[in-house]
């Protein structure tokens, strides 16, 4: 009857997961990864130029040890030995360094400026006037006094023809001919005038533009000085400074030219990579294994209990005789309906489904008519024949 037993006992839920003793695992695990991971990777090293090694010291402490080929070990000491050298050669330059402020006495003075003092003079608009008066009434001179001496011969030849044709000093014809010359004469005079100012015009040009042209030669020549001043204090400057740094420059080619102390670089082996364990999922994967059974065992339970809900509290009863299952413990929504035959009597269901059911409890009934209660793995079953017949 260990069965039943069974069959009325629920499995047990599967604990939770302590967080804490979960993070502690994770944490004990990627520490040791980390030390094996460390390990891998501390390879010793041998090559023809040397050796690396490491020494465990304890506590995770761990000591590198570097070895050169005698070769190159002969050739490091050489290296040290050249910088030794070089060292004391800067050493002793140091001596030769300036220490007074760099200073600009001696030094051509800067010219911020042109001395524009004795230029010649930008010509104004009314510059050159006396100039070009003269050059004008020149030229006017010259045409008139080639033109005059013609006309008045002209004008003779003209009065003497004007006579032997006839024609009298005060005629008409002899007026309109003298009118006529005298508009030639003028007309002359006037064009002569016109090219004088024209003439005058060009030489005030002429001398307005040689003025331009003077200062601006002038100011060329300024420029030039000043920037050829400037340039020479620049080169006295870089000369000065040159000399200055001499010694600087030799001492930082000296501390330049020591070679380089280098460790030596042996080849080491390649990176071993080494992914901690995932503690947090392996539990992850028992307590769902875990749940699972659980689950599987509910549903067994489950399915059992429902056939003997199919089969009903007779079919039980069948299999255990005149025997009904009266136990407490088998039993829920318990209410107390009355009494007989000095026994409470109760209205309940089984824990495992089925109608309402009325009937004794059997830890009540043993107290009195042990002989009517009977115990079926570990559950307690009445008689009622033998209950109503002591009733």
């Amino acid at each position: 009857m260990s069965f039943i037993k069974n069959l009325f006992s629920s499995p047990s839920a599967p604990a939770a997961p302590n967080p804490a003793a979960l993070a502690a695992a994770q944490g004990a695990s990627n520490e040791a990864t980390a030390r094996l991971q460390a390990n891998l990777n501390r390879m010793d090293t041998y090559t023809p130029f040397g050796s690396v090694t490491y020494s465990d010291l304890g506590d995770d402490r761990w000591q590198v040890n570097q070895t050169l080929s005698p070769e190159n070990q002969a050739l490091y000491d050489q290296q040290l030995n050249i910088g030794q050298g070089m060292l004391g050669l800067a050493q002793g330059a140091m001596g030769n360094l300036p220490t007074d402020a760099f200073s600009l006495e001696g030094a051509p003075a800067y010219q911020t400026g042109i001395d524009y003092s004795g230029l010649q003079a930008i010509p104004g608009a009314g510059d050159f006037e006396t100039a070009r008066q003269a050059a004008a009434d020149a030229a006017f001179n010259r045409v008139m006094d080639r033109l005059n001496p013609q006309f008045d011969q002209q004008q003779e030849a003209l009065q003497t023809q004007l006579a032997n044709q006839g024609f009298m000093l005060g005629s008409d014809a002899y007026t309109n001919a003298m009118d006529d010359f005298s508009r030639r004469r003028s007309d002359a005079g006037i064009a002569a005038g016109y090219d004088a100012i024209s003439a005058g015009e060009a030489m005030r040009q002429g001398l307005f533009a040689n003025a331009l042209q003077t200062r601006g030669q002038q100011l060329g020549e300024r420029t030039f000085d000043m920037n050829a001043a400037n340039q020479a204090r620049q080169q006295y400057l870089n000369e000065q400074l040159m000399a200055r740094n001499q010694n600087i420059n030799e001492l930082a080619a000296l501390l330049q030219g020591s070679p380089a102390i280098q460790g030596p670089q042996p080849m080491g082996g390649g990176q071993v990579g080494v992914a901690p364990t995932d503690v947090t999922g392996a539990y992850g994967l028992a307590q769902a294994a875990q749940q699972g059974n659980y689950a599987a065992d509910m549903a067994a339970q489950n399915a059992a209990l429902g056939g003997l809900t199919s089969l009903g509290g007779v079919g039980l009863m069948g299999a255990m005789g005149a025997f009904k299952p009266s136990d407490k413990r088998l039993k829920t929504d318990i209410k107390k309906v009355g009494q007989f035959g000095g026994f409470n009597i109760y209205e309940y269901k089984y824990v495992w489904g089925g109608p309402r059911q009325i009937g004794v409890m059997a830890q009540e009934v043993i107290k009195k008519i042990p002989q009517a209660v009977m115990e079926i793995g570990g559950y307690l079953a009445v008689d009622y024949s033998k209950l109503w017949r002591a009733a």
